[in-house]
C-alpha cells in the first residue's frame, strides 16, 4: 500500500475517531495478500504491507471490521489487541460457486459491546436454467457452469460455517447510545447526494 494512501487513511481514521464514528475498512486485498512492496521503474514512494496496515488499523478502536476479497474464499479472521480490536471479512466472488452477496449489519446490543452480523445470500435465480433468455434464467445458468467448473473446487470457496453466517463481537469503542436515528438518516442522504454528484461529475 502506497504511503500516500496510508496518510490519507490515517487522517480519516483520526477524525472519525475525534468524531465518534464507527469505521468499515473496504479493499481488494486481504491480510494474505497485501505483500507487494515492488515498486515500478522510477518510483520511489514507500510501499507498506499487511503487518503495518492492520497496525495502523488497531490504533483506532473505532474501526470494527475490514471487508476485502481477492482470494475469492470467504473468510473472517480476528484482529485482536489488549482492549478490543477488529474482525476481518473476506468475502468469496460473485463468479465462483455458489455466487453468493455477503451482507455486514452493525448492532448495538446496549450492553457495552457491538455484533457484526454477516449473513451470506443466494440470489434468486431458479434452481434450474430455463430457456426464455430471461436475466434470472441466465443468472441460473451462470451459478449452474460455475458449480461445474472443472478447474476449480466449488465448495471450497464457501469456506468453513465459522465465514459465513456469523455473529462477530466486539466492545463498544464508545457509547453508543449517542447515535440516533436522525443521525443515521441525515448521513445517509449526504452520503447518497456525494455518491450522485460523483456520478454526475464522471457522466456515469
Amino acid at each position: 500500500m502506497p504511503e500516500s494512501q496510508m496518510r490519507w487513511l490515517r487522517a480519516q481514521l483520526e477524525i472519525a475517531q475525534r468524531d465518534q464514528v464507527l469505521a468499515l475498512i473496504f479493499s481488494h486485498h486481504n491480510s494474505l495478500t497485501l505483500e507487494n512492496r515492488a515498486t515500478r521503474p522510477g518510483a520511489d514512494e514507500k510501499l507498506y504491507g499487511a503487518e503495518e496496515f492492520i497496525a495502523l488499523l488497531q490504533e483506532f478502536p473505532v474501526v470494527v471490521g475490514w471487508l476485502n476479497g481477492h482470494t475469492h474464499l470467504n473468510q473472517i479472521l480476528a484482529h485482536t489487541t489488549d482492549t478490543g480490536g477488529f474482525w476481518e471479512i473476506t468475502t468469496a466472488s460473485c463468479i465462483d460457486f455458489p455466487q453468493q452477496q455477503q451482507v455486514v449489519e452493525l448492532v448495538d446490543n446496549r450492553d457495552g459491546t457491538l455484533s457484526l452480523f454477516t449473513t451470506v445470500l443466494d440470489h434468486s435465480s431458479p434452481a434450474v436454467p430455463g430457456s426464455s433468455g430471461s436475466i434470472a434464467d441466465l443468472a441460473s445458468r451462470s451459478r449452474e457452469l460455475a458449480a461445474n467448473d472443472w478447474a476449480e473446487t466449488p465448495l471450497m470457496r464457501r469456506g468453513s460455517p465459522l465465514d459465513r453466517n456469523t455473529e462477530l463481537l466486539l466492545p463498544a469503542p464508545f457509547d453508543l447510545s449517542v447515535i440516533s436515528d436522525a443521525q443515521l438518516e441525515a448521513q445517509h442522504v449526504t452520503e447518497r447526494a456525494r455518491l450522485l454528484a460523483y456520478e454526475k461529475e464522471r457522466g456515469l
